[in-house]
C-alpha cells in the first residue's frame, strides 16, 4: 500500500510533539537533543515522526562562539604580545562561555 506523506509545521518540548498548541500521540522523534525546538512533523499513513529545525540553536552556538572569541581577543591575545590580561573577569567570563556552550549542545537539536 502506499501513503502520501505530509509535513506540518509542529514544536517539540518535553518529548511532547504538538501542532497549533495540540499535542500529537505517538510521535517518534528523531532529534538527539532535549531542549524544546520547533521543527516539522511527517506523517506517511500509519506514522508519524518530528523532525527539528534548529535555526535559534545555531544563532544562540555562533553567539556564544562570537563571546569565545571576543573574550580571548581581549584577553589572551593581548597577553601574547606582552601586556597582562585586562579584564578582571576574564576566567570568569570564559567559565560562563563554557557552561552556555555545554549547556546549547546539551540542548541542541
Amino acid at each position: 500500500m502506499s501513503f502520501k506523506t505530509k509535513a506540518i509545521n509542529a514544536t517539540c518540548e518535553g518529548e511532547q510533539v504538538s501542532v497549533n498548541g495540540k499535542t500529537v500521540p505517538n510521535v517518534q522523534i528523531l532529534s538527539a537533543g532535549k531542549g524544546a525546538s520547533t521543527g516539522f512533523l511527517l506523517i506517511s499513513g500509519p506514522e508519524a515522526f518530528y523532525v527539528a529545525v534548529p535555526v535559534e540553536t545555531l544563532a544562540s552556538l555562533l553567539e556564544q562562539v562570537g563571546k569565545l572569541a571576543q573574550a580571548v581577543a581581549t584577553g589572551v591575545l593581548a597577553s601574547n604580545v606582552g601586556g597582562p590580561i585586562v579584564s578582571g573577569s576574564f576566567a570568569t567570563d570564559l567559565a560562563q562561555i563554557q557552561q552556555a556552550l555545554k549547556t546549547l549542545k546539551e540542548d541542541m537539536q
